[in-house]
């Protein structure tokens, strides 16, 4: 994959970090959708289709409200795996104003351990995991929705 990007000249450039993790978690959260649907009782979809919907309409107000646990699940994985991802930024990104969280978070907390003040050093740790705090706490919300009404609307 490197040797790719390097020929595709996106070494330093945000498209290095972008296109791998969009392509990376594709076919894990296929599976897990599909096997999530899959394990769906037929029945709930035959009725609806008794009642008169098309797929599209079962899709649509059937399996997305039943599947927003997953989904939310899955947001929150793909992001930790990106938000945490250290080894291919270090490799891809020599710019330090494209550094990620986790670039920075190395950079700073040499810098403060060298002189052990660990105060500031996990203050940088606490302030950079207020956003994954926010999405959990978004995500958690698409669980309760999901499982309270997911097979009860038609």
């Amino acid at each position: 994959l490197f040797l790719l990007v390097k020929d595709l000249g996106l070494l330093n450039t945000y498209w290095v970090l972008i296109l791998p993790y969009i392509a990376g978690g594709q076919a894990f959260a296929i599976f897990v959708l599909r096997s999530f649907i899959a394990s769906q009782p037929e029945e709930i979809f035959e009725s609806a289709r008794i009642d008169g919907a098309n797929e599209f309409t079962i899709y649509q107000r059937i399996a997305m409200p039943m599947a927003k646990p997953i989904l939310g699940t899955l947001a929150i994985l793909a992001l930790l795996g990106t938000w945490n991802d250290y080894i291919w930024p270090s490799v891809t990104l020599r710019n330090p104003e494209l550094w990620t969280i986790s670039l920075k978070l190395v950079s700073f907390s040499s810098q403060w351990a060298s002189l052990q003040q660990y105060g500031p050093m996990f203050a940088g740790y606490v302030i950079a995991s207020i956003p994954l705090l926010v999405l959990f706490m978004f995500t958690m919300r698409l669980f309760i929705e999901g499982l309270a009404s997911g097979a009860i609307k038609a």
